[in-house]
C-alpha cells in the first residue's frame, strides 16, 4: 500500500472531500483520512441551504466569498453527476426570509438596501405564496438565487470524483500525531505511518487540537445544533424559508427539514427532548398546518464555529505545507466549493490574496507569542 502521498487531508467531510477533489482534479495526488465513515459529523446534520444573504448583511469581501461559492455549484452539479451519476439535488427555487415584528422587518429593509437585487415581498404576496403560515408575515424579501443541496449527496459526490481522479480515501483510521521531519509531515495512524509533502486539517469542530499541537491558540468554539425532518403530502411548498427562530428547507423527496437549535460548546452527539421542543414551538407557531405531518428523523451535529465568526482556511503562519480548512460554522456546505478552490490555489501557488488575508490562520497569535 502506497504511504507517501503530495497532501493528506484529515477529515473526511464536505470540505476534506471537495479539497481532495479539487486537488486530484489538478493532478495532485491526494488521500483523505476519516476517523468514521465520510460525511457523517455535521454534513450528516446539515440541511444544505446556500443561503448567500442569510449569513451576510453587507456585500463585503466574504460575500463575495460566499457568493462565487454559491456559483460554483451550478458547475459542480453537471460535472459531479458526469463523473460519479451523483445527483447532488441542486434546487434553484430561491430562499424567502420572513418578519414577523417590526424590528426584523427594519433589519430587512438594511439587507435590502445592502443588496438591491434581492426582491421586497409584501403581506399580500407573501400570503399568496404560503397561504399554511398561521401567523401574519408583514414583510419579506425573495433571494432569486439562493438554494439548497443534499449535503450527504454532495459529499459522497467529492469523494468518488476524487477517487475516480486517482485519489485515496482511508476511513475509520484515526489519526493520532502529526510531525514535521526534514520537509515531510508523519501522520501516525491506525494503520501505521502515512507521509505527505503537505497536509490539510479539515476535522470541523474536533479541528481545536491541530491547533494547539502546532503552537497556535484554539480559535474554535463547537456549536451543537438539532434539526428534524417530517414528510407531508398535503403541503406543496417550493421556496426555503428562513426567519428568526428556524429555517424550513423543501427537499425533492418530500422531506421538509426543519431546524436548527444552536448551542455553543455543547459537544453531545445525541438529539434532545428539549431542543427539539424549543424548535417545534416555535415551528408550530407559524405553520400550524404541519401539526399532522409524519416525524421522518432527528439529526444532530457538531458545527465548527470561531472566535471572530470567520473560517480559518490557509497555511500555518510558521509552518509551512501545513493547512487549514475548519471553522465554517452553518456555511460548511456552501463554502465547500470556494474552500476547496482556496486551498488549491494555495497549494498550486496561485494567488488568491484578497480573500486569503481574511480567513488567513495568520490571524491567529502563537501560543507561546
Amino acid at each position: 500500500m502506497k504511504d507517501h502521498y503530495e497532501v493528506v487531508v484529515v477529515g473526511g467531510g464536505i470540505i476534506g472531500h471537495a479539497i481532495s477533489y479539487h486537488l486530484n482534479k489538478n493532478n495532485v495526488t491526494t488521500l483523505v483520512v476519516e476517523k468514521q465513515q465520510s460525511g457523517r459529523k455535521a454534513t450528516n446534520a446539515a440541511a444544505g441551504m446556500l443561503g448567500v444573504h442569510t449569513e451576510n448583511s453587507n456585500a463585503n469581501e466574504f460575500y463575495k466569498f460566499c457568493q462565487s461559492s454559491r456559483d460554483m455549484y451550478q458547475e459542480l452539479n453537471w460535472e459531479l453527476y458526469q463523473l460519479t451519476s451523483i445527483d447532488i439535488q441542486l434546487a434553484s427555487g430561491g430562499m424567502v426570509e420572513l418578519a414577523f415584528y417590526e424590528q426584523e422587518k427594519q433589519a430587512m429593509e438594511l439587507k435590502r438596501q445592502a443588496f438591491p437585487n434581492l426582491e421586497w415581498v409584501d403581506p399580500r404576496q407573501l400570503k399568496a405564496w404560503f397561504p399554511t403560515l398561521g401567523k401574519e408575515a408583514i414583510a419579506g424579501i425573495y433571494m432569486e438565487t439562493d438554494g439548497h443541496v443534499e449535503p450527504s449527496r454532495v459529499c459522497e459526490a467529492f469523494k468518488q470524483g476524487a477517487i475516480a481522479k486517482g485519489g485515496k480515501v482511508r476511513e475509520d483510521c484515526h489519526v493520532w500525531n502529526i510531525n514535521h521531519v526534514a520537509k515531510t509531515f508523519h501522520l501516525d495512524t491506525d494503520e501505521g505511518l502515512i507521509t505527505a509533502e503537505r497536509v490539510v486539517i479539515a476535522t470541523g469542530a474536533e479541528s481545536g487540537r491541530w491547533f494547539t499541537a502546532m503552537g497556535l491558540v484554539n480559535p474554535m468554539i463547537p456549536v451543537k445544533g438539532e434539526c428534524l425532518s417530517v414528510i407531508s403530502s398535503g403541503i406543496q411548498l417550493k421556496q426555503t424559508l428562513f426567519c428568526k427562530d428556524f429555517y424550513l428547507v423543501p427537499k425533492r423527496d418530500g422531506r421538509y427539514v426543519i431546524g436548527a437549535t444552536s448551542e455553543r460548546y455543547n459537544q453531545s452527539s445525541y438529539v434532545s427532548v428539549g431542543g427539539i421542543e424549543s424548535l417545534l414551538t416555535h415551528f408550530n407557531t407559524i405553520f400550524p398546518s404541519f401539526r399532522n405531518a409524519r416525524i421522518d428523523s432527528f439529526l444532530t451535529g457538531v458545527r465548527p464555529g470561531t472566535e471572530d465568526g470567520i473560517p480559518v482556511i490557509g497555511e500555518h503562519p510558521s509552518l509551512p505545507g501545513l493547512y487549514y480548512a475548519t471553522g465554517h460554522y452553518r456555511n460548511g456546505v456552501l463554502l465547500a466549493p470556494a474552500t476547496a478552490q482556496l486551498i488549491g490555489d494555495l497549494i498550486m501557488n496561485q494567488n488568491q490574496k484578497v480573500i486569503e488575508n481574511l480567513v488567513s490562520p495568520q490571524r491567529l497569535a502563537m501560543v507561546n507569542s
